[in-house]
């Protein structure tokens, strides 16, 4: 066999999209996620309410705003794989740190350093991919999806590291359980940036040209309500399962079929990522992910629940891979960083909004009335979503 056919096989393998998918797990399921189960532990030693617990995860999403913008303007001097590099290195460090101190500054400083790490790999990664991917679009898609479903491993482990150090060691023990998930995210990083390091060509590589945003208006303001929406559910699911009086065993279970499904969503959706129009893709995520963000607060019992995470885990990172797609079929592949970070920017603005809206609902009127504001979000971003679909087809035929 020859070194060509070599490569050709190798480059067909889904192997490359999984180890740079670990680290969407690190930067997202250990960095971000991973405080919505540590909340009710951290705002009960530390006498927090809910706008103060919402408020800390909005340090993480201006810190996501920062690392998103900076990300926009870096590409420009520095290679994507380099700023995904760095931007987990970042992560590993704000994570670590998250355990070491309990006064408010520092803990709403490595929030805000976790959300700029966060940023510079979810915007890269996406353009990482398709770049190693370049040569094999019947892969392209589904090795997309593949690479944001990392968010699922990230969720689900980190369920399985929190719950049980809360459950042995009580409430106090929220720092001891920051470290464990910093131990886990060093580890987890390896992978992701060996890959990283391997990967050349054009999508990986600097571009200063301006970016041409015919037709992709609304599916950025669609972005932006996801945005607001699931990251409502998402920093307050948890706390509610605590508020109905279920175990931590139960929540750690439900938290698990949540990343089980964002896992497995990219083979869940491929046919929709290999055929559907990008913006009929993003509507749809919205919708599954409404109807997952609905079910807890009309039906409060165990099985809904499981069914409420089963279904907003399979949704929700179709969103971010459908921008991705978008992004690959409307630009030129050097453009694809960069285009993929300017929605990313949209995104993080949305993320900074959501947890202080929904705080001040949970404090007011519970957080029940929370998850309500959330879907509220996610039907709005849905119909925006198929609003545009005449201007991203007519993009798409460019």
């Amino acid at each position: 066999m020859s070194s060509n056919a070599t490569i050709i096989r190798s480059n067909l393998s889904l192997l490359p999209a999984f180890g740079l998918g670990l680290g969407v797990a690190v930067s997202v399921g250990l960095a971000r996620f991973a405080y919505a189960l540590l909340l009710p532990a951290m705002r009960e030693s530390l006498n927090w309410n809910y706008v103060a617990a919402g408020s800390l995860n909005t340090a993480n999403a201006l810190g996501y705003i920062v690392g998103a913008v900076s990300a926009y303007f870096l590409l420009r001097k520095i290679r994507p794989s380099q700023l995904f590099i760095t931007g987990l290195l970042l992560t590993i460090v704000a994570v670590l740190a998250t355990g070491l101190r309990s006064d408010l500054l520092w803990l709403t400083s490595t929030r805000l350093l976790a959300g700029i790490g966060a940023a510079w790999v979810f915007a890269c990664g996406g353009a990482l991919v398709a770049a190693r991917y370049h040569a094999h679009q019947t892969l392209r898609r589904v090795a997309t999806g593949l690479f944001f479903a990392g968010a699922g491993i990230g969720i689900a482990v980190s369920g399985l590291v929190v719950n049980p150090i809360i459950a042995a060691l009580g409430n106090p023990a929220w720092p001891t359980a920051w470290l464990a998930l910093g131990v886990v995210a060093a580890i987890a990083s390896i992978w992701p940036i060996m890959e990283a390091s391997r990967i050349a060509g054009e999508a990986n590589a600097v571009s200063s040209g301006a970016l041409n945003l015919r037709g992709l208006m609304p599916s950025m303001l669609a972005y932006f309500l996801f945005a607001c929406g699931y990251i409502v559910y998402m920093t307050f699911i948890f706390a509610w399962i605590q508020a109905q009086g279920l175990s931590w065993k139960f929540g750690t279970a439900a938290w698990f079929v949540l990343g089980s499904g964002v896992a497995v969503s990219p083979f869940i959706w491929r046919r929709a990522l290999d055929t559907w129009n990008p913006a009929v893709i993003l509507a749809a995520s919205c919708f599954v992910t409404l109807l997952g963000a609905l079910l807890p607060a009309f039906f409060a019992s165990a099985p809904s629940i499981i069914l409420s995470t089963a279904l907003f885990g399979s949704g929700m990172f179709i969103a971010p891979s459908s921008v991705a797609v978008l992004v690959h079929r409307a630009l030129e592949s050097n453009q694809w960083a960069k285009g993929i970070t300017l929605f990313t920017v949209v995104f993080s603005f949305g993320q900074a909004i959501g947890p202080i809206g929904a705080g001040w609902i949970a404090d007011s009127a519970g957080l029940t009335r929370s998850l309500y504001f959330g879907a509220a979000l996610l039907a709005v971003a849905s119909g925006l979503a198929l609003i545009g679909l005449r201007r991203v087809s007519e993009r798409m035929q460019d």
